[in-house]
């Protein structure tokens, strides 16, 4: 893995979004046995475990639900097609499904540092319609972390969607200052960025600050009946 992520880097760099896809595709190719005999119950265990939980309740995974949350996060509304998306999460690929389902974007660079959650995306996928968006020709995967991939990028992008977890305090690398820093860098200017900022409070406030320390004009989304925010955020 330590390995694969320096070469990823280095194709970041050089923008070879292709060969990372690639590379990473066929890194996750190794668990799909291990994903293909898990059972329906072991993959939610696992994908709460890994992303805290889709929005979703145990009596009620209904894609509609799921996608709902996911489109808030992504905020697939401002995205239109042609544009360079950029996100920090990939997941089981909602967030991924709610864009390419209104637009068609250039360029859908997905970064996720767990190679067991995508190999469950790619082929343990509860919802298939989230697996078929992960499979469009402009989605590029990328295993690695994303504080280090983000630093390596040399592109500019249209919009960003950090869908880092659902708990900024489980991961606080992921929320600090230096990777908002570095996704306004590779924004540009006008271009919009969407923060899913979980429902701790001091969490909300200390990113809600943040981000406007870096010139953003920043307005909040909660989820239905939660007091998890998203912030939807243009760079001025």
């Amino acid at each position: 893995m330590e390995g694969l992520e320096g070469k990823i880097l280095e194709l970041l760099a050089r923008r070879s979004y292709d060969e990372a896809d690639r590379a990473t595709r066929l890194f996750v190719e190794q668990l799909r046995s291990w994903a293909l005999t898990l059972s329906e119950e072991e993959v939610w265990r696992f994908v709460n475990e890994v992303t805290g939980g889709l929005g979703y309740t145990e009596e009620d995974r209904d894609v509609c639900r799921v996608a709902l949350c996911g489109s808030l996060i992504s905020w697939a509304e401002v995205v239109k097609d042609g544009f360079k998306v950029l996100e920090v999460g990939t997941g089981l690929g909602r967030t991924c499904y709610t864009v390419l389902f209104t637009a068609r974007p250039s360029l859908y660079l997905s970064i996720d540092n767990s190679p067991q959650i995508l190999a469950l995306a790619l082929y343990r996928n509860p919802y298939e319609a989230f697996r078929r968006a992960l499979g469009a020709s402009c989605v590029k995967l990328c295993l690695c972390d994303a504080v280090k991939a983000v630093k390596a990028l040399r592109e500019e992008f249209d919009h960003v969607i950090h869908d880092g977890g659902p708990n900024p305090n489980r991961n606080p690398k992921l929320y600090s200052e230096e990777l908002l820093e570095d996704l306004a860098r590779v924004l540009r200017r006008g271009g919009t960025m969407s923060v899913f900022a979980g429902r701790n409070k001091s969490w909300q406030d200390r990113i809600y600050l943040t981000l406007r320390s870096l010139g953003f004009d920043v307005s909040s989304v909660s989820f239905p009946f939660s007091p998890v925010l998203v912030f939807h955020c243009v760079k001025k």
